[in-house]
């Protein structure tokens, strides 16, 4: 049986624990949303082999249609074609997710600075309203803070930012949700894009050998 005593310092024990934990976690998000670098580079060196190619395609398709035939060379255009739309989906998901890892280390430092100010202006409010014998609400509103923020930006983005808020409300990862998901569909986008080069080779490899 739990004494009542110790209610306090079971509750403090559990915060303690749970903000350590999900600490943790952040700390894991952020280290792999920093993969998101690497997986661009690829992209990159792809997406510029790849415009590379199409460009040669185009240049020399007279030389290049006896060997392939009108047929192989539409498939291996629409490969390369599908190539780079999917690398350029990749690039728009990497932009994503580097302003999203940028954004948010530069708002948890600014964040935290301010908060610490307030607290201290907090504890003396405090103390004082104590002494008068009033309550006071100090807390941070931060329905204001998020309605003042999105207030100039265009309406679709604030109500997919307060889509996104709802649907995530108590989760405490929220912030690197959106970063994780841009992560996820670049490395999608990526290996699609490498299927179809490799898609391109192997259509190329049939119809000459067709011919």
């Amino acid at each position: 049986m739990n004494d009542p005593r110790t209610e306090p310092l079971l509750e403090w024990n559990r915060l303690a624990r749970e903000n350590t934990e999900n600490a943790i976690v952040s700390s894991m998000f952020e280290a792999t949303a920093q993969s998101s670098t690497s997986v661009e580079s690829f992209s990159t060196w792809l997406l510029v082999g790849t415009a590379a190619v199409a460009s040669f395609f185009i240049t020399n398709a007279q030389g290049i249609l006896p060997f392939i035939g009108k047929e192989g060379f539409l498939v291996c255009g629409a490969f390369l074609c599908g190539s780079c739309f999917f690398g350029l989906l990749s690039k728009i998901y990497a932009l994503s997710c580097k302003i999203g890892i940028e954004v948010g280390a530069s708002i948890r430092k600014t964040f935290l600075e301010h908060l610490d100010k307030h607290e201290a202006e907090e504890e003396k409010i405090n103390e004082s309203a104590e002494h008068w014998g009033i309550t006071l609400e100090t807390g941070v509103r931060i329905e204001r803070i998020l309605h003042e923020y999105y207030s100039p930006q265009p309406k679709y983005v604030g109500w997919l930012a307060f889509r996104h808020f709802k649907k995530n409300q108590g989760n405490p990862q929220i912030g690197h949700l959106l970063s994780i998901r841009a992560l996820h569909k670049q490395g999608l986008f990526t290996s699609l894009q490498a299927l179809s080069v490799l898609g391109f080779l192997i259509a190329g490899f049939v119809y000459v050998a067709a011919i």
